[in-house]
């Protein structure tokens, strides 16, 4: 078998492998870059946010992130109430039509829902329930 031959196979054998893993248990491979500052980061946060046990293990924390995340988005989202502008629920509103508007909650507000404070916009403190 040649080199390139074998290559090939165990492409081909690693991506039934994965399709397998999503079909039976719902898992999904993703590749993440990270900078250096970031992936140390990482490597700090797996091990202190378990203090006195095994760190986390990267894909854990990742996961884990992602679900606390996804509680505080519903929280946020659940507090919204409706638009100014179009009276509509948010956080659709009225879907952009009345973007720009002063009063439509698409033109600023909703930025409180961004992750970055790079732009100054996030709503990062925790409402603690």
């Amino acid at each position: 078998m040649t080199n390139l031959k074998a290559k090939l196979q165990n492409a081909a054998r690693k991506r039934r492998q994965r399709a397998r893993q999503t079909q039976q248990f719902g898992l999904h491979r993703i590749e993440v870059l990270l900078s250096d500052r970031e992936f140390q980061m990482l490597e700090s946060a797996c091990i202190r946010r378990n203090p006195g046990r095994e760190p986390y293990s990267k894909n854990d924390y990742i996961a884990l992130l992602i679900f606390a995340d996804g509680e505080r988005l519903e929280r946020q989202e659940s507090a919204l109430g409706v638009c100014n502008r179009c009276k509509s629920p948010l956080p659709v509103g009225c879907s952009g039509v009345f973007q720009g508007e002063d009063a439509c909650w698409l033109t600023r507000d909703c930025r409180t829902l961004n992750l970055t404070d790079v732009t100054g916009h996030a709503q990062i403190d925790e409402v603690q329930s």
